[in-house]
């Protein structure tokens, strides 16, 4: 049931005792002025039942705390501290001197009805459309986007330790919601090493190979036999998550005829990396800068610098499969369609630059470095492409029939005629392939790509990808001074979130600075 706000002064409000106090140019001081009339209870009216139980604490105050804990960085308990005892964030929040607003715990609940709802990005996108209404943000403006990885909240545990903590999770379960049957399975499992003080520990011979892997032998063991006296309960809602996680450890990582570690390059790419958080992966940003957690890719207007939109994945996933989602949720939302939407590389696939281009955009990326094997061949735009007939004509003026088409990758392949290519004085500068003649796979954007080639060979090309720099600035803002460089929570939802109020809380940020620039 929600709590009725009672607007009675007394000597105990912050106001009377800060309102002279804190400066007139405090952020805390600003943030209440332009962002707290923005945040109401009715907003989050969805989240909690109406008609019955205890008047919960007030949405609204929690939400705009949440917002200060990643403007100051703090963790939940420090959060509750400063609504107790620093008076910028109690005049900032309209807390008396003597409340105690909320316990920390009571944010992590909020969280959880925050996600439940679906109403995580409610005021991120409330703060887009408030800077949409001031003409902060333009509706055809030029954007640029760009992804970050975040590392993921765990330790990196070796076999042995992923096993080990793949079988506690299903003890623990066990334990929790079955104590009967927990006790007779715990005879097999030994408390020295699945206690939950000594689950973290490794144990003698850890720098040992031989000695490692019989250890490896000895809890695989444990867990398969802990899957078979389970096997009754991977339905079950309680435990099918610990056990499907413990059955695809193994399945990943060991061999099934024996109980040893598979070879690293016999590893799927997506592979679980630590049971205590599935959902992070295995990444990379560049050959040699290699991650585990995850990645948000940001949406940015290039005038005043702010946020459109934001998304985040998992760190094994390609930084460009988030544009038409991010581009299509603004259409939706704000009706924002960025005339030209300006990336790297990562994001120049021709099927992104399709979807971007139905969608009223172009996507200004440079094109991927050519195979070196195929620099000194003709390009797919010297190739004449007719649509009606699906023939394709060499700069030669030799005409070839498609061979296959893959749905897959929405294309069509052509290979023309090996009795032309090998007597064509073009050769040389067309295909140096072993079979003597060329093959063209054409795919079904082909001619947008084409002329996104063309372009990025441009001067006007040269002058917009000067306007993608400047995205990395506002990464270092949120890395360096709101906590986005390590997940405080794990899972990729709650990872979400924190990447929403941190690119809520930078937008307000420049919010305030723009609105009082001329005071």
């Amino acid at each position: 049931m929600k709590k009725k706000n009672y607007f009675q002064k007394t000597f105990l409000d912050s106001d009377y005792y800060c309102d002279d106090l804190i400066p007139k140019n405090s952020f805390f001081r600003r943030f209440r002025n332009l962002v707290s009339p923005l945040i109401t209870d009715e907003m989050f009216k969805d989240i909690y039942c109406g008609g019955n139980g205890r008047p919960p604490i007030s949405p609204a105050l929690m939400a705009k705390a949440m917002l200060l804990q990643y403007h100051m960085n703090l963790s939940d308990r420090e959060l509750e501290r400063a609504c107790q005892f620093d008076l910028e964030v109690k005049f900032a929040l309209g807390l008396r001197i003597d409340e105690r607003p909320f316990d920390h715990s009571s944010l992590g609940d909020f969280r959880d009805r925050l996600l439940k709802s679906g109403k995580e990005k409610e005021i991120f996108d409330h703060i887009v459309a408030k800077l949409i209404e001031n003409k902060l943000i333009t509706k055809k403006e030029v954007q640029r986007i760009d992804a970050t990885h975040i590392i993921a909240d765990i330790a990196l545990p070796n076999m042995v330790g992923m096993v080990k903590k793949g079988t506690f999770e299903v003890l623990k379960k066990l334990k929790k919601h079955n104590p009967e049957r927990f006790e007779k399975l715990s005879l097999n499992y030994r408390e020295e090493d699945y206690s939950s003080q000594k689950i973290n520990d490794d144990g003698p011979g850890r720098f040992d190979i031989e000695k490692r892997s019989e250890r490896l032998v000895k809890y695989v063991n444990d867990a398969k036999a802990l899957l078979e006296t389970t096997k009754d309960l991977a339905s079950n809602i309680k435990y099918q998550d610990p056990i499907h996680t413990l059955k695809t450890i193994l399945r990943e990582n060991i061999d099934e005829n024996e109980p040893k570690e598979l070879d690293p390059k016999k590893k799927p790419s997506n592979r679980i990396i630590s049971p205590i958080d599935v959902d992070a992966k295995a990444g990379a940003k560049t050959k040699f800068k290699k991650f585990f957690g995850y990645k948000t890719n940001i949406t940015q207007e290039v005038k005043n610098y702010f946020i459109t939109n934001i998304d985040t994945m998992p760190g094994n996933r390609r930084d460009g499969e988030q544009t038409t989602g991010l581009l299509k949720e603004q259409k939706e939302k704000h009706n924002l369609i960025p005339e030209k939407l300006i990336g790297d590389t990562a994001y120049g696939d021709g099927i992104w630059r399709k979807e971007a281009r139905d969608l009223g955009s172009e996507i200004i990326s440079p094109f991927k470095q050519k195979n070196p094997n195929t620099l000194a061949v003709f390009p797919k735009s010297a190739f004449k492409i007719n649509r009606e007939d699906n023939t394709l004509t060499c700069p030669k003026g030799i005409v070839a029939q498609p061979h296959y088409y893959e749905s897959q990758k929405q294309s069509l392949s052509y290979h023309f005629p090996m009795t032309s290519c090998k007597v064509c004085d073009l050769k040389p500068q067309c295909t140096n392939a072993k079979e003597g003649r060329r093959t063209v796979k054409i795919f079904d954007w082909q001619e947008q790509t084409n002329q996104s080639e063309i372009y990025s060979r441009s001067d006007d090309f040269k002058q917009d990808m000067k306007l993608r720099q400047p995205i990395e600035g506002k990464f270092s803002e949120m890395k360096r001074f709101h906590g986005l460089t390590r997940a405080k929570f794990r899972g990729l939802k709650k990872v979400r979130l924190q990447c929403i109020f941190t690119a809520s809380m930078v937008n307000i940020k420049r919010w305030i600075k723009l609105e009082y620039a001329a005071i």
